[in-house]
């Protein structure tokens, strides 16, 4: 007789399960309208000169991050520009701004997320979708992680391994030597050419792809303070034609990237609308400057290579 009461309550408790399963599922995606717009704004050197720094400050929105396949089509967009105008060939090192790698995290979510007027917002939705998987993520972390910490595990594994397969294949079909940014991962390291994870702290991760697609060089990997000390460490690229340097001050300040010869970096920070880093974390995270609307878009400077390289560049030419 208990049993046969049983039944009715797990016919209900299925059924709310399946309710449950039916609505955190990721909804359709929607439409997707992207501005692929972007406008060179500064351009340095002689037409002449074989190498060439392109810097990058895309302007992207929280649903350029629906999938790597979104993101790519942005990316994809600006480097098209870029070689329609002359700006890329095998000799050429393109910068991206610091975090564009991070807000992968969002890929895969419901469309609601994606037009969230707050980070806090967009939390929610994380939250509600993958109430299993953040609690299991936050029993295994080290130490007591906040909401935003424990997001960004949850999704690390694969952050990367969307990070190292979309900027990898950028980096071959241009065949460009591309420092791919930076994102925030869990105690980062490389076996045998592929990006791993593991549960200790995080960390600022910065990668180079040359044009094969492969990791070039040892990436800088720089532990997350709450607050910048210390000095700012150097990333040095080399190409055949061309050395790049990428100052950076802890990880809450935009980096500075500059070819050798140039005195004045040029500040990397991502345009558009994407929520502060810092609201998701007190790890590290950086908000771009105050920007006057010079131009829509993305924006290019580049940089050619010459005999004798200005040293007075401005460090930011849309403040």
């Amino acid at each position: 007789m208990r049993k046969l009461q049983l039944i009715p309550a797990l016919l209900i408790l299925a059924a709310l399960l399946g309710t449950y399963a039916n609505w955190s599922a990721p909804g359709s995606a929607g439409h997707y309208l992207a501005d692929l717009r972007s406008t060179l704004i500064h351009e340095e050197g002689t037409l002449e000169a074989k190498a060439n720094l392109l810097v990058v400050r895309p302007e992207l929105f929280p649903s350029d991050y629906r999938s790597p396949e979104h993101l790519r089509l942005k990316l994809a967009a600006i480097l098209d520009k870029a070689r329609d105008n002359g700006l890329l060939n095998e000799h050429s090192v393109v910068a991206l701004p610091d975090q564009i790698g991070t807000w992968l995290l969002l890929g895969g979510e419901r469309s609601e997320l994606y037009s969230a007027r707050s980070l806090s917002e967009a939390q929610a939705w994380l939250v509600l979708d993958n109430s299993h998987q953040l609690a299991w993520t936050w029993l295994q972390s080290e130490g007591f992680p906040g909401m935003g910490e424990t997001l960004l595990r949850m999704k690390a594994e694969k952050t990367a391994r969307d990070y190292q397969q979309l900027f990898g294949s950028l980096a071959r079909e241009y065949r460009i030597t591309l420092l791919a940014g930076s994102l925030l991962l869990p105690e980062p390291r490389l076996e045998n050419g592929t990006l791993h994870i593991g549960k200790g702290p995080l960390y600022n991760f910065a990668p180079v792809f040359g044009p094969d697609g492969n990791l070039l060089g040892t990436p800088q990997t720089q532990a997350c303070p709450a607050k910048a000390t210390g000095q700012a460490t150097v990333q040095e690229v080399h190409t055949e034609k061309l050395k790049v340097l990428v100052s950076r001050q802890g990880c809450r300040s935009p980096s500075l990237v500059r070819s050798a010869g140039m005195q004045t970096g040029i500040a990397l920070f991502l345009r558009g609308r994407l929520w502060p880093l810092e609201d998701l974390t007190e790890c590290c995270g950086q908000s771009a400057p105050e920007q006057e609307r010079v131009a829509p878009g993305s924006h290019l400077l580049t940089i050619r290579s010459s005999p004798e390289p200005s040293t007075d560049l401005p460090a930011e030419e849309d403040q």
